[in-house]
């Protein structure tokens, strides 16, 4: 039998001069403030690492008939200056979201029954959205 919970989430946004009541009490928990998960860094870093790599790759083509000749060294030195900067930015996003996650998921493995607790997540549905909790028993 599958039972399914349905929850419609709204969001609401409030504009103050000042910080909210939450915003400076942070997250009070018994086994300290969990670690960031580094999953931004490692998105960011994976997708300008890879734009970068494929801009370095395909910059040969500059040099081929499929671009004008009057072009084709603006068009190699371009790809050049734009895929190693993408991938200059992009290696050590990487690297530090790797090491972030390493470290998140050293702290959920040592609280254990905390980390349970804060496997909560919300998943798109056909109606709205619906409210997850990810344990194992």
């Amino acid at each position: 039998m599958n039972v399914t919970l349905s929850l419609v989430v709204s969001a609401a946004v409030t504009l103050a001069s000042a910080p909210a009541l939450a915003q400076e009490r942070g997250l009070d928990l018994p086994g300290g403030k969990p670690p960031p998960t580094g999953t931004g860094m490692l998105v960011a870093g994976s997708i300008m690492t890879g734009i970068g790599a494929v801009n370095l790759a395909t910059s040969p083509l500059c040099k081929t008939s499929m671009v004008p000749r009057d072009t084709q060294d603006v068009c190699l030195g371009t790809s050049l200056v734009i895929g190693g900067a993408l991938a200059a930015v992009g290696v050590p996003l990487l690297l530090v979201g790797i090491s972030r996650h390493n470290n998140y998921v050293d702290w959920k493995r040592d609280h254990r029954a905390l980390s349970a607790l804060l496997d909560v997540g919300v998943a798109p549905t056909r109606g709205g959205a619906a409210l997850t909790w990810n344990a194992s028993f």
